[in-house]
């Protein structure tokens, strides 16, 4: 397990351009989760704030173009000090942000296969953690107390709430059955609108195991999001590769919309089927693009779409969660 809080710089410079690259990261839940243990360490005087809106000010615009290095050091902090923040400033610049925060996200690593979860194991109170005992060194005036506040927090997050964290999986299935046969869509139920160009496979949400309803709320989002991800496993050579795969994954999202996700409350499924309705417009439109634009350029086009939802769904998972 990696404790994200160790990772913090001590440099008042630093933090900003380091928070943007976790803003973007797929695992900010985890972050999030971390920050709530040590959160009061970092509230700056004068920052009791309630909403994104108070930390970011008159500087709202300059964040969406140009990231966390347009705040100063107090306003970052602020960040940490109200963790839930730093998950409302992701939907944020995912919506709203610029050319700034998309090459950050384009530069992201999508998680497509990771370990297995685990169910949470009952530690015996005769078997206590071995934890490493940091030895003390000698602080100068000028330092920070930042890594002394995340090392402490960091020894109790290993002691008392490791089992807590778990990592995302994707088993990506990478054998693909063509089906030339296009059905129905749900998401375009106007029958004098075309229809949309679809091809059934057993990859990404055609997967037979895509939908384990057995799992908690947030898990069960999370295992959709790595079933979306496997489109990642094959990249196109050519542009009827491309629409072969982008067709594929369309039929997917109709698998998705059609799904009972037993697993959701009725507001999530309704959210999950409201999402899906989008993003499949957001295929066929990429489908539509594709026979003008340059391959290499479609396919960046068919690789922000999917990274976009991707993180849409973790995001609502960590909401959950």
């Amino acid at each position: 397990m990696s404790i994200v809080i160790l990772e913090i710089p001590d440099s008042k410079e630093e933090l900003g351009p380091w928070l943007d690259r976790k803003i973007v990261d797929c695992q900010l839940g985890q972050f999030v989760k971390e920050l709530e243990f040590i959160a009061d360490d970092f509230n700056p005087p004068g920052y009791s704030t309630d909403s994104l809106k108070e930390i970011l000010g008159s500087d709202r615009d300059a964040v969406l173009d140009r990231g966390l290095k347009s705040l100063n050091y107090d306003q970052c902090a602020a960040f940490l000090a109200n963790p839930q923040m730093l998950l409302e400033l992701q939907e944020l610049v995912l919506i709203e942000g610029g050319k700034y925060w998309q090459e950050l996200f384009d530069q992201a690593e999508i998680p497509t296969a990771s370990p297995p979860r685990h169910k949470k194991k009952t530690v015996a109170s005769n078997s206590a953690p071995k934890v490493h005992v940091l030895q003390p060194i000698e602080e100068s005036p000028k330092r920070s107390k930042m890594p002394w506040i995340i090392s402490m927090a960091a020894l109790g997050l290993l002691a008392i709430v490791a089992y807590q964290y778990q990592v995302h999986v994707s088993n990506p299935l990478n054998s693909i059955v063509e089906n030339p046969n296009d059905k129905k869509s749900d998401s375009n139920p106007d029958n004098n609108s075309p229809t949309p160009t679809m091809l059934a496979s057993n990859w990404g949400w055609d997967s037979p195991d895509a939908f384990d309803n057995s799992l908690p709320a947030d898990d069960y989002l999370h295992e959709l999001a790595d079933a979306a991800g496997a489109w990642f496993n094959k990249r196109p050579d050519s542009t009827d590769d491309l629409k072969q795969r982008l067709a594929e994954f369309r039929h997917g999202c109709e698998t998705l919309l059609t799904a009972k996700h037993t697993a959701l409350s009725e507001d999530d499924r309704e959210w999950l089927r409201t999402h899906c309705k989008k993003w499949a417009g957001e295929i066929d439109q990429v489908l539509a693009d594709v026979d003008r634009k340059d391959i290499s350029e479609a396919q960046k086009q068919a690789d922000q779409t999917v990274n976009q939802l991707i993180r849409e769904i973790r995001l609502k998972a960590d909401e959950i969660a």
